[in-house]
């Protein structure tokens, strides 16, 4: 999981440059009236995330304002009408938030390319927070889909924020050699002795809710099988030592990059197998 930075622009000026794209004079003055509602949300979401606390957020079918209540369809529709929608009034907020990651690379998979935007708290549960920027989150389709609409019941359920989970500094992530034909990986979580029970509990809801140990596993084989040639032309020149090596070196410098990639994890636990260094590799 990769941390990025937060958006910039606060909630109630992308409310706003949503709701004036709204023909409806009824619903327009209503929208109008839960401005500061969005803006309490907003405050209160950041700080609820600040402090681990996000699960205490109390969900609402609809909010009330002062010409007149919202319903959460009614800002769901605001969300995908205009703030998601191209060429909508807020789509180029919409792009500007996609582009945030690095690489253009989901940063709950670290793998699949960015193509949709997160609501951290779903907007069908939470609609004050339907257009709030620091509950937009840009992934991939595959993770948003994995990970759900569920809000989190209790401290362990919060699912890893991009924005406000730093979790880059400690490996986490690891991987072992399949000793078979062709050979294979399997991946793991395995948390730091320093972290608590809390913390090492969402990073393991994290890695298997969003599927990480299949879809790092499918793309390590075709991997093994790309440097094949390579490990065996080191092999028979130099034998299982420069295999190691080659290994290592491939390892650390992945490490330099991202110490938690599932390039590094494969290639440390490539270099660590001794089976797969002394010729495993070209089975």
């Amino acid at each position: 999981m990769w941390t990025i930075e937060k958006p910039a622009i606060m909630a109630c000026d992308i409310f706003s440059i949503c709701v004036s794209g709204i023909q409806n004079d009824g619903l327009r003055s209503r929208l109008q009236g839960i401005r500061q509602k969005v803006t309490d949300a907003e405050t209160d979401f950041d700080s609820k995330c600040l402090s681990g606390e996000i699960h205490l957020i109390a969900e609402a079918a609809e909010i009330e304002g002062v010409a007149g209540n919202v319903s959460g369809r009614e800002m769901e529709r605001l969300y995908d009408r205009h703030l998601a929608r191209q060429k909508s009034r807020g789509h180029a907020i919409y792009d500007k938030i996609m582009m945030a990651a690095p690489h253009r690379q989901c940063p709950f998979c670290g793998h699949l390319p960015v193509s949709t935007l997160d609501h951290t708290l779903p907007k069908t549960l939470h609609p004050a927070l339907a257009v709030t920027p620091i509950n937009l989150v840009p992934c991939c389709k595959d993770c948003n889909h994995n990970k759900g609409t569920l809000a989190p019941a209790d401290p362990q359920a919060q699912f890893l924020n991009a924005y406000y989970d730093d979790i880059s500094g400690d490996r986490w992530l690891f991987a072992s050699i399949i000793e078979s034909s062709p050979p294979a990986a399997i991946f793991f979580v395995d948390a730091p002795d320093h972290w608590d029970g809390v913390l090492a509990g969402r990073v393991e809801r994290h890695f298997a809710t969003l599927k990480l140990a299949e879809l790092y596993a499918s793309q390590a084989g075709r991997q093994l099988q790309n440097i094949r040639r390579a490990l065996s032309n080191t092999y028979y020149a130099d034998g299982a030592g420069a295999v190691y090596s080659d290994l290592l070196e491939r390892s650390l410098s992945c490490a330099d990059v991202t110490v938690n990639s599932w390039e590094g994890a494969l290639y440390a636990a490539a270099s660590e197998n001794d089976w797969y260094c002394n010729g495993g590799f070209s089975n």
